[in-house]
C-alpha cells in the first residue's frame, strides 16, 4: 500500500474515533425522535453540513489563527492532547454534552457542535493537517462526513440493534481509543519540542 493510503486510512480512522458518529447516533435519534421521517432527515441533513463547514474553516485557517497567537504546532499537540484526554475521561463517566433544545436549532446545538463539530474534532483536523497534509485531512473528512451522515441516518435502527447496554459499552471503548489518541498526541508534542531543545 502507498504511503499516501496510510496516511488516509491513519486519518479516517482518527477521525471516525473523535466523531463518534455510533455513540452519537443513539442521541440524534434521540433529538429528533418526535419529528416525521421528511423534518428527520433534513434536520440530520442540516447538522452534518454545519459541522462539515466548522471543521473545513478550522482545516483552511486554522494554521493562521495559530500563528497569530504565536502557538506552535507542538504547544497545540499537547494542549490539544490534553483537551482530548479530558473530553475522553468524561465519556468514560457517562458525561453528556448535549442539552435539550427544541426547535430546528436543534441541527446547530447540540447536533452539529459540540456533539461533531467539537473541541476534540477542531484539535484533531489541525493536527492532522499539520502532520499529513491538506489534502489527506480534507479527504478523510469529506468521507467521515458522509459515513456520519448514514449512520446518523440510521439512528433508530442502531440504537435498536445494539440496545441501552450495547451503545453504552460501545461509547465507553470509543473513550478509551479517544484517550490513546490523546496521549500519542502528548507524546509527541513532547518528543517535538525535546528535540528542538
Amino acid at each position: 500500500m502507498s504511503p499516501w493510503f496510510n496516511e488516509y486510512v491513519y486519518a479516517l480512522l482518527m477521525l471516525f474515533v473523535v466523531l463518534d458518529a455510533i455513540g452519537n447516533a443513539p442521541l440524534f435519534y434521540y433529538f429528533t425522535k418526535e419529528m416525521d421521517c421528511v423534518r428527520r432527515a433534513r434536520t440530520i441533513r442540516l447538522s452534518i453540513i454545519v459541522a462539515s463547514l466548522i471543521l473545513f474553516l478550522f482545516l483552511l485557517v486554522g494554521d493562521l489563527i495559530l500563528k497569530y497567537l504565536g502557538i506552535t504546532v507542538n504547544d497545540f499537540r499537547i494542549a490539544g492532547g490534553v483537551i482530548l484526554f479530558i473530553y475522553a475521561v468524561l465519556g468514560l463517566l457517562g458525561h453528556s454534552v448535549a442539552e435539550e433544545i427544541s426547535g430546528e436549532e436543534i441541527a446547530v446545538v447540540p447536533l452539529a457542535t459540540p456533539l461533531l463539530a467539537g473541541p476534540g474534532a477542531i484539535t484533531v483536523i489541525i493536527y492532522l493537517k499539520y502532520s499529513i497534509g491538506f489534502l489527506v485531512t480534507l479527504y478523510s473528512l469529506l468521507t467521515n462526513m458522509f459515513i456520519a451522515w448514514i449512520l446518523l441516518e440510521l439512528g433508530g435502527r442502531l440504537l435498536n440493534l445494539l440496545g441501552r447496554y450495547g451503545s453504552i459499552v460501545l461509547s465507553k471503548i470509543m473513550s478509551i481509543l479517544l484517550a490513546a489518541y490523546a496521549i500519542a498526541m502528548i507524546r509527541e508534542g513532547i518528543i517535538e519540542l525535546t528535540n528542538i531543545i
